[in-house]
């Protein structure tokens, strides 16, 4: 467990990342291409779903392992003649739910099944009153019509999501199907959702009762899902409109696809509670970046969840905000390339670059190369930092730690002119890590709170290593950031003086005592960082991780 004064001090400042642990895993010759998207982290455990195979391994090292989690094969029982599909986990209710289908499924009346397991093992999950869930057929849709998920189903407590729609012989596409199921209850209900189908669309389940889906047609549109699951829509953000001689080509409509990012969910009955992080910030001090795929050039959208807080789910009647309206005050936007890697924790972003150094304002940069390094950056974009810069700290250009930024110009962009011009410049910091990553074979990364896990996709291998930061800067050069937390943890953290308290980036705070700290011992290890971060400028030696 760490205590709250590292949890407030980390990714601060320009940082190293220490290893922690380093696996290989066998995964086999792959016979379709490889789907890096079947697979994830949460709470320092890996699992991916690969060849029929459920491989599953524990990357933290802070606790003392008290599960094992062997090699399976998910194989469908004989009198169920499905091919399994998809596969999620969540490891803190050893939950695995596997979605399967097959040639006789659209035959039975039926498009495919549910099957709720132990992820430490195949056996049924014992709270789960169902061996496996039958999901019928909609009226509306015949038996030789192709069957297509929107992005994987989603677990949140004791929910599963699954959104899927189809396609008719002329490859024009259905609504969207949203199926909820009470896994523990044995209760599903399926609706029909306002937005079409497509190889476009995207959702994120933002806990039991909320999810956000985005449709082809360039909405961001919020549901509740009532007792019984039905969704019900409450509020529509539209996203900035795409320039129009882009939206078209050769073959048709080419709109952009949205890929969300965001923090996973740790509701639920955890039956490995010693997974679970210490502190998670609430959903409204939460971002939700959108990597926006067009056919010419890309770009990111950082989005405060604020928009989806609770009283944006009180509107009885569905309400469409102009992107003029919610853009300004609650998205950053930034140039991207789809191979710079990115995941979310919390306020915080962990990019991977091809440079060194936090890009300048609308600075695009070029692709990782496939033969060379990457680095790891870490963006925040926590609310209390835009009173972070007016305070008297050393939040600023000339900092040897984290950087305070406003989001530039772009030179180009994919959206119109008009609504590319309604950015908001709000700041955020950007920190470093000086050492660099190996781009071969390297798939994508997973942050936590306390922890990066990196992946690399070899030949017949998957290699997984685990880091954890430690700062360039002491704690008191850089600032504790108590003011970036939610309400929750600034209750928590406490400070009683009889005098005046000096500010935190003159003395070292020490958190847990509720006192100022001076020591000797404090100012030599200030001394030993500070030589570490000056040495880190000097030289910058890329890591390469061992390759087969």
């Amino acid at each position: 467990m760490y205590s709250l004064k590292r949890l407030a001090s980390m990714w601060q400042s320009d940082f190293h990342l220490n290893s922690v642990s380093e696996q290989t895993v066998a995964i086999g010759n792959i016979l379709s291409p490889y789907s890096p998207s079947l697979q994830s982290v949460k709470c320092g455990i890996w699992w991916m779903w690969v060849n029929s195979r459920l491989c599953i391994r524990e990357c933290d090292t802070n606790l003392k392992s008290t599960q094992t989690w062997p090699e399976q094969s998910f194989d469908s029982p004989v009198d169920m003649p499905f091919f399994a599909r998809l596969v999620v986990v969540d490891p803190l209710q050893d939950l695995a739910v596997m979605v399967s289908y097959g040639i006789l499924d659209m035959l039975a009346d039926r498009v495919f099944s549910m099957t709720f397991r132990l992820a430490s093992s195949q056996r049924p999950h014992p709270d789960s009153p169902w061996p496996y869930l039958n999901c019928m057929r909609p009226p509306e849709m015949d038996p030789d019509h192709d069957l297509r998920f929107v992005d994987q189903p989603a677990i949140c407590g004791d929910r599963v999501v699954a959104l899927y729609y189809y396609t008719n012989h002329s490859r024009s596409t259905s609504n969207i199907f949203i199926l909820v199921i009470d896994w523990r209850k044995g209760h599903a209900k399926s609706s029909s959702l306002y937005e079409l189908g497509g190889t476009k669309a995207s959702f994120h389940l933002l806990d039991e009762q909320r999810i956000i889906v985005i449709g082809p047609e360039g909405g961001m549109a919020l549901y509740t899902l009532e007792l019984d699951g039905s969704p019900r829509r409450r509020i529509t953000y539209v996203l900035p409109s795409v320039q129009r001689d882009l939206d078209y080509g050769t073959v048709g409509l080419l709109r952009p696809r949205y890929v969300i990012h965001a923090t996973p969910s740790f509701h639920g009955q955890a039956v490995h509670p010693d997974l679970i992080p210490d502190y998670v910030t609430s959903l409204e001090s939460q971002i939700m970046v959108l990597e926006v795929l067009s056919s010419s050039w890309q770009v990111i959208l950082v989005v405060d969840m604020a928009i989806f807080a609770t009283n944006a789910t009180q509107s009885e009647i569905p309400v469409e905000i102009p992107w003029s309206e919610w853009g300004p005050k609650y998205t950053r936007y930034f140039p991207h390339h789809p191979s710079h890697r990115i995941s979310v924790f919390g306020s915080k972003m962990a990019y991977a670059l091809p440079q060194d150094r936090a890009p300048e304002p609308g600075q695009r940069l070029e692709e990782l190369p496939a033969e060379g390094s990457f680095y790891v950056h870490i963006w925040d974009f926590n609310r209390a930092i835009s009173r972070l810069e007016h305070s008297n700290n050393v939040y600023n250009c000339n900092s040897p730690g984290r950087l305070i930024r406003r989001p530039g110009r772009l030179a180009q962009t994919c959206f119109t002119e008009d609504d590319a011009d309604i950015i908001t410049d709000h700041p955020y910091t950007t920190a470093v890590c000086p050492t660099g990553f190996s781009t071969r074979h390297f798939d994508r990364f997973f942050l936590e709170q306390d922890r990066l896990t990196l992946i690399w996709a070899h030949p017949g291998s998957v290699q997984i290593q685990v880091v954890s930061p430690s700062p360039i800067m002491p704690t008191s050069e850089v600032g504790l950031d108590v003011e970036s937390h939610s309400p929750e943890l600034q209750q928590t953290i406490q400070v009683v003086s009889p005098s005046p308290i000096m500010p935190t980036s003159e003395v070292g705070l020490d958190v847990e005592q509720g006192q100022i700290a001076h020591s000797p011992e404090l100012q030599s290890h200030h001394k030993t960082n500070i030589l570490f971060y000056l040495l880190s400028k000097l030289r910058r030696r890329p890591r390469y991780p061992e390759s087969e």
